[in-house]
């Protein structure tokens, strides 16, 4: 198997499985109004207070507006929550429910599973962009779209995922925090979450290493004179084979809040509460490896047509460099022969003279003065 193919293989077994364990419960039961027996690892303490430098960031934050899920339902519940269903619209022609999960009962959601065809990177084909807020767009919770790429300085050319210089799951949140929030947010503190790292299924060993991170930021922005903080939680998955590094994060989960009011705890239980759909689950799964196959048969067959061209190219060089020695080589035969042949009628021009001379008695040579045959008798 390629080592590409083998660390796309490793990288998105390892997401399916975070992906799995991140949220909270592994997956839906089949009727429409079970629930998952399990729940993921609690977030433990509260942030303590802000430390750390600012790092510019910008923040453009919407209202989030109800979105048409096209069979989606929301079920109230007597605790002041309400169950609403994740959906994934077109991404294997019909809708599916990718998840559930239980929001306050005055919140409205936005958003879903999209699908990138395009990309030859396959942990990035799936984009999840899902998002729950208050009617005022005070205080919301989101699942953002998570990220596979390879580490910079390790990357190989023939992998499909592009490389970046984050080595880290700090790294990658301060990256997430430039990209959506530009120059004015600032980085208020990070801490490990090592509570949200599954225990690994299969020990690493030999060449093939594997490590997941667990991490959680707090930032502050400030949007039309209102200060807001917001929370980034995720986990990357680092994959090592024969020296190339592979990073991917499943999602990226954002709570935000006018400052003061970030309430943690509820956004713990906002994503503890969401549990994957099981069909959704194994028809993605088969969907990502079915991609790995394609886009490795696809490189398999650009790099056997690259060697043939290579190859015929190389024997047609060597046909021409065999015609020209060929037609060099008859040149200078052709050219000896002819050397040959002059010089034996020269040989056989002057035997000829000479016994004429020697019949007649006579000797011939040229007048040095007027340059004429001169025939001297010998007498």
């Amino acid at each position: 198997m390629p080592l590409t193919r083998v660390v796309t293989y490793l990288v998105a077994a390892a997401l399916v499985f975070a992906a799995g364990f991140f949220f909270a419960g592994r997956d839906r039961a089949p009727k429409s109004d079970a629930r998952a027996d399990a729940s993921a690892p609690g977030l433990g303490a509260a942030l303590p207070a802000a430390t750390g430098p600012d790092v510019a960031a910008t923040a453009a934050f919407a209202v989030a507006s109800p979105l048409d899920t096209q069979g989606a339902t929301r079920k109230p519940a007597s605790d002041g929550m309400q169950e609403v269903e994740i959906m994934d619209l077109k991404g294997f022609g019909q809708p599916m429910v990718a998840a559930i999960a239980r929001i306050p009962a005055d919140w409205v959601t936005r958003g879903g599973v999209t699908w990138d065809r395009s990309t030859q990177c396959a942990g990035n084909m799936m984009r999840m962009g899902w998002a729950a807020s208050s009617a005022d767009g005070l205080h919301g919770f989101e699942i953002r779209p998570g990220f596979n790429w390879q580490v910079q300085g390790t990357e190989i050319k023939l992998h499909p995922c592009a490389p970046m210089p984050v080595q880290s799951t700090r790294d990658y949140l301060v990256m997430v925090v430039h990209q959506r929030h530009a120059d004015r947010a600032r980085i208020l503190q990070y801490r490990e979450r090592p509570d949200l790292v599954a225990a690994p299924q299969n020990p690493s060993q030999g060449a093939n290493q594997a490590r997941q991170e667990g991490g959680q930021m707090l930032i502050g922005y400030e949007i039309n004179g209102q200060e807001f903080r917001e929370s980034l939680i995720t986990t990357v998955t680092f994959t090592q084979v024969q020296g190339n590094v592979v990073g991917g994060t499943p999602f990226v989960f954002a709570q935000h809040a006018p400052d003061g009011k970030l309430d943690m705890d509820l956004g713990e239980r906002l994503r503890e509460s969401i549990k994957q759909g099981r069909q959704w689950t194994q028809t993605y799964q088969n969907d990502i490896l079915q991609a790995i196959d394609r886009i490795s048969a696809e490189q398999s067959r650009g790099i056997t047509k690259w060697h043939n061209d290579q190859m015929t190219a190389i024997s047609l060089k060597g046909a021409n460099d065999r015609s020209q020695i060929r037609t060099q080589t008859q040149r200078e035969i052709s050219e000896i022969y002819s050397s040959t042949w002059k010089t034996t009628q020269d040989t056989s021009d002057r035997m000829h003279r000479r016994s004429l001379e020697t019949i007649g008695e006579y000797n011939t040579f040229r007048d040095p003065v007027t340059n004429a045959p001169v025939r001297a008798t010998i007498h």
